[in-house]
């Protein structure tokens, strides 16, 4: 079985029109067979994917690129626990807009019925999970992307990180005045080679 993935960002207007802004492939985390074996094993519903962590860090001046961390597939909600002690990175963690969406990936429609979902979100608030600004007054930049299974929303330290997604200078986000940051994370899961 192969896991695979590609998340997209978009501009959210204040008409509630999402402009797509750019998209790149996603890495896996480990605890992804823990979610599963959660899910499948015990059919514990609580661990379901249903939040993302939006990663942002005010930067001086607009358009001031991010160094995106290096990071491995054993990282999970420790590194996001981390931020607490920077000076200006945070994530805001959000719930999903709404359930996920089943599909079919192409090459697999006489196959299966589905084995492709899509998970929707967008950024809110005015500040991350540790208290920085999220603005654009402050210039936050949105750089990284999570999803996650949340089983219990008041104790984020009981999160499981399914994915992750760091982005290259270009593809970095501003956060804008009278906009969201909307993302579209697709997940497929197909026969490997």
């Amino acid at each position: 079985m192969k896991v695979e993935g590609i998340v997209s960002l978009f501009d959210v207007g204040p008409d509630g029109l999402w402009k797509f802004l750019t998209e790149d492939k996603n890495q896996i985390q480990w605890t992804w067979g823990e979610i599963a074996c959660h899910l499948f094993g015990d059919g514990n519903a609580k661990y379901k994917l249903n939040a993302m962590y939006i990663e942002f860090e005010n930067v001086a001046s607009p358009g001031d690129p991010v160094t995106a961390p290096s990071y491995d597939a054993d990282e999970g909600v420790e590194y996001y626990e981390a931020l607490a002690a920077s000076p200006a990175r945070d994530f805001l963690r959000v719930p999903l807009l709404a359930s996920p969406q089943k599909g079919v990936v192409g090459g697999y429609e006489t196959k299966v019925n589905f084995n492709q979902l899509t998970f929707i979100a967008q950024s809110s608030g005015t500040a991350g999970v540790h208290g920085k600004a999220f603005s654009d007054g402050a210039n936050s930049t949105v750089f990284g992307l999570a999803l996650v299974a949340a089983p219990v929303w008041g104790d984020r330290t009981q999160d499981l990180v399914f994915g992750r997604r760091y982005y290259a200078t270009a593809k970095q986000v501003p956060k804008r005045a009278s906009s969201q940051v909307g993302v579209s994370w697709v997940e497929r899961f197909v026969q490997a080679g």
